[in-house]
């Protein structure tokens, strides 16, 4: 006889696992912001960020690759999730629509860790041209990255400028919210700020093609 799930069963392993990773990189970041806002980013090594969030240092490399991973983000590691949730999508959803889900699971994620997204926000403005010289590199290559994910979805070479035009208008949108739910303090979430700035696109978009349209 088949046991039937209750309420009070045990998560699936693979549940506890993400549960413990993600655990176990926010205890991570939370250490390395720390730091690197105590006693400044070039000065703190990771040896210094595994005793502080009382891990080994080969603890800390099974989760970035580096310390710039902790404060500039982990292009990787995001893109792994995306391609994790878009697996999940069905087949003949519009790409665009599946990437929105993809970010909204990202926007739920960022939400819990709001006070460390706000510190890496502020070390971020502290180190100005270098932070935003390195964002760039990151953004283009998460851009790039998504582009692929898309491109592969649909079954199209890699250039496909569909692809890259959909993955860098949501990406926008996606920074231009998270940027906007940082600074607002009223605790609008952010995936509220985000499904703003999306119908406020959409309906931009669709303004600009009538007009291309009528040119034609």
């Amino acid at each position: 006889m088949t046991a039937v799930s209750g309420h009070g069963s045990a998560p699936p392993p693979q549940d506890r696992r993400r549960r413990r990773t993600l655990r176990t990189r926010a205890a991570i970041e939370a250490a390395a912001l720390r730091l690197f806002a105590e006693q400044g980013f070039a000065h703190t090594t990771v040896e210094q960020i595994a005793e502080a969030a009382d891990i080994a240092p080969r603890t800390f490399f099974r989760h970035f690759p580096s310390k710039d991973a902790v404060l500039f983000g982990d292009p990787e590691h995001e893109t792994a999730r995306m391609r994790e949730v878009l697996a999940t999508r069905p087949a003949d959803e519009h790409p665009m629509r599946s990437l929105a889900a993809a970010l909204l699971e990202a926007a739920d994620r960022i939400e819990a860790d709001r006070e460390q997204h706000l510190m890496r926000a502020e070390l971020l403005s502290s180190l100005q041209n270098t932070a935003e010289y390195e964002q760039h590199l990151i953004r283009q290559r998460w851009v790039r990255d998504v582009a692929n994910l898309i491109a592969k979805r649909m079954g199209t070479p890699a250039a496909d400028p569909r692809a890259v035009a959909w993955s860098m208008a949501l990406m926008s949108c996606f920074g231009a919210a998270m940027h906007a739910w940082l600074l607002r303090e009223d605790g609008t979430p952010l995936r509220t700020v985000l499904a703003e700035v999306l119908a406020g696109t959409a309906g931009g978009l669709a303004e600009a093609a009538d007009l291309l349209r009528e040119g034609v």
